[in-house]
């Protein structure tokens, strides 16, 4: 039985399957001159600021391997990043709210293994209402 859900959720499951899901974060190398790709949630601020929130339950009700797997949905429909607004302006009330969400994909690009640029790619941004 344990093995017929194991082949089940490495066949046709996602990471929300865990531990029987496709543990494709730990399938890959980088390869030396390769690149680092990872998702980042930016705001913006009425006061013109501008800083990353974490990506986790405590500031937006969701794990970034949640929304990794459900990026195509955000990317068809950007309203969903009102859901991440509202949640964090909830569980953060302390912090500036923000009145733009941005979804990047930071890409560090290696040489011999070493850091040597960094750019952050938009996804697929929101303005809060």
């Amino acid at each position: 039985m344990v093995l017929a859900v194991l082949l089940y959720g490495t066949v046709a499951g996602g990471d929300d399957l865990f531990p029987f899901g496709p543990m494709v974060q730990y399938a890959f190398s980088v390869p030396p001159d390769g690149e680092i790709r990872s998702l980042h949630l930016q705001s913006e601020t009425a006061s013109g600021g501008r800083t990353e929130i974490p990506i986790e339950p405590y500031y937006v009700g969701v794990r970034r391997a949640e929304l990794e797997t459900q990026l195509t949905r955000y990317e068809r429909d950007p309203s969903l990043l009102q859901g991440l607004a509202d949640t964090y302006s909830r569980l953060r009330p302390q912090d500036p709210r923000p009145i733009r969400l941005r979804l990047v994909t930071r890409v560090i690009t290696l040489k011999d293994r070493r850091p040597v640029s960094t750019r952050d790619d938009e996804r697929v941004s929101w303005s809060v209402r």
